[in-house]
């Protein structure tokens, strides 16, 4: 009971903070991606073959997982909870084995919580559930479990995204430096191979190995090839610090601190997570949800070289986790206002249509509506934006084209429409010259606006 009770207190709390978007729409785009993607595999149809993704298979398993459990958007929402709750409990089992201090550990796991809540950390992105299986692989390392479970648990990392590839050198070290085996190493490595080879045996089974290959590695070496903005570089170094500057404070604190094992291995651990976060050069939010896990964990093992003062600590607590606690409130805040995708779903929903073509609003309004999909690309910026476009490489002006000569029956639209540098003005020309000749405005709603065809 008293190795399960941290476990049972991080779910309460997980369910408890996370209760309020139980039943939200969305939080970020690319979730409602998964969420279809998930659903089209229960329908038969294996992913890639229906919808363009260049996401590994272990997001739509974990979605359809909770779907077969969980009716609607709730789904994804309760996978989130459980997850974080599990992300937490390994967190905090690390830093007790690392301190022998659990003070300590009660800290990392109650950091991690808090933390997991910005940073778009309240939507179901793939990389709060990256991050549990990269945690457990640590976990596995250090409470000495055999060496194929260390594999497992990463290879199921990056079977959820790639880039946590960049964190397996680094626990591979470890698991090394403590056992002292060759053999263990190649134990690992065949437990990391396993979730791959699945995945490649279940493409192969059905001819679809060329389409696999497309998705996840040609995309994604297209992707790699993006270049670096340094005003994001910018952006990011600044909307981070505001958020989590406490934590990385105490990571940078620690790495120069470091001397034995537990003080060294959580900072090069923070820093092979921050390359995996940044590679992608897109820098977005949930990106460095990948390096909350050693963040926390250098929190709380820097809290034990500190001197045994209470009040000394409880200022160090509070230092470090003022920013992470503002930025929570404010993502709460940002997250709980009125849900207009649901609203606008809903009404879809009540006239049964036909077809219908989110053209940049949320594809989660598919899953309201159950209309067939009309397009592999249902992620509105394959089609709308410069770069998913040759990311997916797919000729997005004739795409667009194509689904409007199919004549949808309703047609969703934001409003007012991006104006940004990134935004492809010929696929805008082309839906506002359809809408002024077939359509007429149906309803409207704070930031869309949905057209019905005459």
């Amino acid at each position: 009971m008293n190795r399960a009770l941290p476990a049972l207190i991080f779910l309460a709390i997980s369910v408890l903070t996370r209760l309020p978007v139980l039943h939200r729409s969305v939080l970020d785009w690319d979730e409602s991606l998964y969420f279809l993607m998930a659903q089209q595999w229960r329908l038969g149809h294996l992913p890639y073959t229906t919808i363009w993704d260049n996401k590994p298979l272990g997001v739509y398993a974990i979605f359809a997982a909770f779907q077969m459990l969980i009716p609607g958007v709730a789904a994804m929402r309760v996978a989130t909870m459980l997850f974080v709750a599990l992300l937490a409990s390994t967190v905090f089992r690390i830093t007790e084995i690392l301190t022998q201090n659990r003070q300590a550990a009660w800290l990392a796991g109650a950091a991690l919580l808090l933390a997991s809540l910005s940073n778009d950390g309240l939507s179901a992105n793939t990389e709060l559930f990256m991050a549990s299986f990269t945690a457990l692989a640590v976990l596995a390392v250090l409470a000495d479990a055999p060496a194929w479970a260390v594999g497992l648990g990463l290879g199921c990392a990056v079977m959820v995204k790639e880039v946590a590839i960049t964190e397996a050198p680094c626990v591979f070290l470890l698991l090394l430096y403590r056992r002292r085996d060759w053999r263990a190493g190649l134990a690992c490595l065949f437990g990391a191979t396993a979730p791959l080879a699945a995945a490649l045996t279940l493409y192969a089974a059905k001819g679809q190995l060329p389409l696999w290959w497309e998705c996840n590695v040609l995309a994604n070496l297209r992707r790699a090839g993006v270049p670096l903005s340094s005003g994001t570089v910018l952006w990011a170094v600044q909307t981070q610090a505001m958020r989590w500057g406490g934590l990385y404070a105490a990571g940078a604190l620690l790495a120069l601190l470091g001397r034995r094992m537990a003080t060294i291995f959580p900072p090069l651990w923070l820093f092979c997570a921050l390359i995996g976060a940044t590679s992608a050069k897109s820098f977005y939010d949930h990106y460095f949800l990948q390096a909350l896990p050693p963040l926390c964990v250098s929190l709380g093992v820097l809290y034990t070289r500190l001197p045994p003062r209470p009040a000394l600590r409880a200022l160090f607590v509070a230092a470090t986790l003022a920013l992470p606690l503002r930025a929570a409130q404010q993502a709460m805040k940002y997250a709980t206002v009125p849900d207009v995708v649901a609203s606008a779903g809903a009404d879809l929903a009540a006239q049964h249509p036909a077809s219908l073509y989110v053209f940049d609003s949320q594809a989660i309004l598919y899953a309201y509506a159950d209309t067939p999909l009309p397009t592999r690309y249902v992620l509105a910026s394959v089609l709308t934006r410069v770069l998913l476009p040759r990311v997916a490489g797919v000729d997005a002006p004739a795409e667009v084209a194509r689904i409007l000569a199919g004549k949808p029956q309703f047609i969703v639209r934001r409003m007012p429409a991006p104006s940004d540098a990134l935004v492809n003005p010929v696929v805008y020309a082309e839906l506002d010259t359809a809408l002024a000749r077939d359509y007429a405005l149906w309803r409207s709603y704070p930031g869309v606006a949905i057209y019905q065809r005459r």
